[in-house]
């Protein structure tokens, strides 16, 4: 659903790549830990002008498939976990310690209180001072910013020598021979023994029995992935938005909480073993679905919007090219339908909608207004494929379900992500602007058609989410069952 489960040209180059840096660069280790798969992440932002200048060269490519490595996401999941050989270290854990991303602090504060919770984050957020006594904050930006430690300088130097003489005794390789990468790699290791240091750092402080993530893509992830097997603390992957392969490649999860029954199916697709899932649903939708902040007469006098007008919202994404295509859609509707369309733009969609600034059925709002009380007074969501399309679900909102041309780009759109909601008939499908139109004629002309709308939209969620208000005590209940495990 999130993706297909065969492995493309692009996937298919990509990751054969990484797979010959795990072979080639594994044996360095970082305080125990394989220096390749450190930088994985880093990796994989460095290689992307290769993959996009190459990802049609069918020498390549074809070279690459008669090695038959990959041919699912699944496979490529389970063959990278083979590359990493970390010895185990036994350290005490403090059974009460729990160590989770500040994504879930709104559910750590709730249902966490009786724990020694530490939070980490790249940054600190404003809305989040709010601590529990015995909670802790770890910002890793403080962390790398005070970084001085002759231990660490000295590994720095010793870690940089080891990839220098490798580099020199690799075999010829059509990538790793480049000076483009052999100095990339020079300065990155360096910066790896840092974020290896602080967060090596922050499980010997805590010793938590759990750890919990989000996400395994980023740079700290991907590193605490690996320090929950040297250190043998049960890892847990609790998605708080929707997913992709990207997110979970390689996964050194244990467990995972999962949304629900559409999301259980792709973890099993990708070879993730079926007693590591459970569905618990989101607690971030539990934690954020507020009510709205104004009333509906003041929405409508807010935006100026006319009572007799249907209001359609639309929730951009970061895809620059497909929202000025979207925005031609969106002008192309004749001004006699009685429709007000309200923009929330995405915080990475830079676009101005410069067609769109002097139509009075059009308002554009910033990427801060708050989502629910968009949510509450609009008749109906558009969307390519955003997390929104399911917020407005659990509201009872018809979709429409855009799927207007998206270029290739190499983090947005590399498979067929952005068709999940379609290929799952969330609601009506809008391949161009007739189709739109024709849908808003409808939308304000046949009070059934948005019930037709509704009963799409209800069934996709039954299929997506296990209900929201369980979600908290779902998940709560699986950590101490996981905590009470392996204590």
């Amino acid at each position: 659903m999130y993706g297909e489960l065969e492995v493309n040209d692009y996937h298919l180059l990509k990751y054969n790549l990484v797979y010959d840096f795990f072979h080639h660069f594994s044996s360095i280790k970082i305080y125990g830990l394989p220096l390749a798969q450190c930088l994985a992440a880093q990796f994989e932002v460095h290689i992307q002008p290769f993959i996009d200048k190459n990802r049609l060269n069918q020498v390549i490519i074809s070279s690459l498939r008669k090695q038959n490595r990959f041919q699912t996401m699944g496979d490529i999941c389970r063959i990278l976990l083979t590359l990493e050989n970390i010895s185990p270290v036994a350290i005490p854990k403090n059974k009460n310690s729990i160590l989770l991303s500040e994504d879930y602090y709104d559910f750590a504060v709730d249902q966490l209180k009786e724990y020694q919770v530490t939070l980490f984050g790249v940054q600190d957020k404003v809305q989040n001072n709010i601590f529990p006594k015995h909670f802790k904050k770890y910002l890793f930006s403080n962390e790398l910013s005070k970084l001085n430690n002759q231990v660490v300088n000295q590994k720095q130097v010793l870690i940089k020598a080891k990839v220098a003489n490798l580099l020199k005794a690799i075999p010829p390789h059509y990538y790793f021979s480049t000076s483009v990468f052999q100095n990339w790699l020079l300065k990155a290791c360096i910066t790896s023994v840092k974020w290896a240091y602080i967060l090596e750092q922050l499980i010997m402080k805590s010793k938590p029995a759990v750890i919990i993530i989000p996400s395994e893509a980023s740079v700290f992830g991907t590193i605490l992935g690996l320090l929950s097997k040297k250190y043998q603390i049960p890892l847990i992957n609790m998605p708080v938005f929707l997913i992709g392969d990207r997110t979970i490649i390689p996964s050194r999860a244990d467990y995972y909480l999962l949304w629900g029954k559409n999301q259980k199916q792709w973890f099993i697709k990708r070879k993730i073993k079926e007693d590591k899932l459970t569905e618990i649903g989101n607690v971030r939708f539990y934690y954020e679905m507020k009510g709205p902040v104004s009333s509906k007469e003041t929405f409508y006098k807010k935006f100026n919007i006319p009572y007799h007008h249907q209001i359609l919202g639309f929730t951009s994404q970061p895809f620059q090219s497909t929202n000025v295509q979207l925005e031609k859609w969106i002008e192309a509707i004749p001004k006699n339908i009685p429709v007000t369309i309200l923009i929330k733009k995405h915080r990475g969609d830079k676009h101005e909608y410069p067609l769109l600034s002097k139509n009075k059925n059009v308002k554009i709002l910033s990427s801060d207004y708050p989502l629910y009380d968009f949510l509450h007074y609009i008749n109906c969501l558009m969307t390519i494929s955003s997390n929104t399309a399911i917020e407005a679900a659990i509201l009872d909102k018809p979709l429409l379900i855009l799927q207007p041309n998206i270029p290739y780009h190499y983090n947005y759109n590399n498979n067929q992500h952005h068709a999940h909601l379609a290929k799952a008939q969330a609601g009506e499908i809008i391949k161009n602007p007739k189709d739109l139109i024709n849908a808003l004629t409808r939308v304000t002309t046949e009070p059934s058609y948005l019930d037709v709308l509704k009963k799409k939209g209800n069934k996709f969620l039954i299929e997506t989410l296990i209900a929201v208000e369980q979600a908290p005590i779902l998940a709560k209940k699986k950590i101490q069952e996981i905590i009470l495990k392996h204590s």
